[in-house]
């Protein structure tokens, strides 16, 4: 679960069981976290050509569109149906399953930036058989069960290989940890058309491995929180029972950076890890994913 790294657009100037655990009921995000964030123009500003790129940025802008994003102000991502094929093992069942939760998420993401008055465009699919190369190197990446690239907006997921790297959960029986996996990478790209994915890095891109590890977990973990505020939104359609989400927490706690055999330390721990996907599940409002305006403590 990685994004690659990329610099904003220039505007000329073993099953794991985790221990008993709090997800943040609602972290104090202060002034910068709530619903009031201003739009950047008016609520059917996506339906004209005077759509905002938020990607487009200046260096004076980053920590605004990491802090007050105007995303944030469009509140509670309200129910969405969805119908998606039964996934399986089979990897047929798997693409079709992938493809149909992906056609959901892109109505809903495209409707908050709508909100925003912002730019939306789709990911691509790359749900691939084969390991192969894109812009942002080879995949399956090493120790990852999927990973994002903003290069060309494409969402890389193995249909095998997310399975063995999700301890072999038979889809079957619970479906939610795939549509969790598939919905992080979706986060990603909302962050990246947000001008989030750009805005984090260039602000640290010259800056020490520890810094630029720090932000790296700020913006997984609000990819942790999207994920789960989409899933909220479809739990009714798709059937996510209090128990399939159980599962999910304890998978998710087992990806954390204390968890997972990884040196780096830039995704979070079990529990943060846990805790923020809860937390967007909880309370399915986009503000409530601001992790840039956290203490480091929530975002360890």
């Amino acid at each position: 679960m990685a994004t690659e790294k990329a610099a904003p657009v220039p505007a000329g100037d073993v099953e794991v069981t985790p221990p008993v655990f709090s997800p943040p009921q609602r972290p104090n995000l202060g002034s910068l976290g709530d619903a009031r964030v201003s739009l950047v123009a008016g609520a059917d500003a996506a339906r004209r050509s005077t759509a905002v790129d938020l990607r487009y940025m200046r260096r004076s802008d980053t920590a605004s569109r990491l802090k007050r994003n105007p995303l944030y102000g469009t509140g509670l991502m309200r129910p969405t149906s969805c119908r998606v094929p039964r996934p399986s093992a089979q990897a047929r069942d798997m693409l079709a399953y992938l493809n149909g939760a992906t056609d959901c998420m892109d109505r809903a993401w495209a409707a908050k930036f709508s909100q925003a008055g912002a730019l939306f465009l789709q990911p691509r699919r790359v749900f691939w058989s084969r390991p192969g190369r894109g812009p942002c190197g080879t995949y399956p990446a090493s120790g990852s069960s999927a990973h994002y690239c903003p290069s060309n907006r494409g969402m890389y997921i193995g249909l095998d290989h997310v399975i063995q790297q999700s301890d072999r959960i038979d889809p079957a029986r619970n479906h939610v940890p795939y549509l969790t996996v598939l919905a992080h990478e979706y986060g990603h790209h909302v962050q990246s058309m947000a001008g989030i994915g750009g805005a984090w890095w260039w602000e640290v891109s010259n800056k020490s491995r520890a810094l630029q590890d720090a932000h790296s977990r700020r913006h997984e973990l609000q990819a942790q929180c999207f994920a789960g505020v989409f899933v909220r939104t479809v739990r009714g359609s798709l059937g996510v029972t209090n128990a399939r989400w159980r599962e999910v927490l304890r998978t998710e706690y087992g990806r954390g950076d204390d968890r997972n055999g990884n040196p780096r330390r830039d995704h979070g721990n079990g529990e943060h890890y846990a805790a923020w996907i809860h937390q967007g599940w909880k309370y399915a409002r986009i503000a409530y994913c601001n992790t840039w305006v956290v203490p480091p403590s929530q975002v360890s």
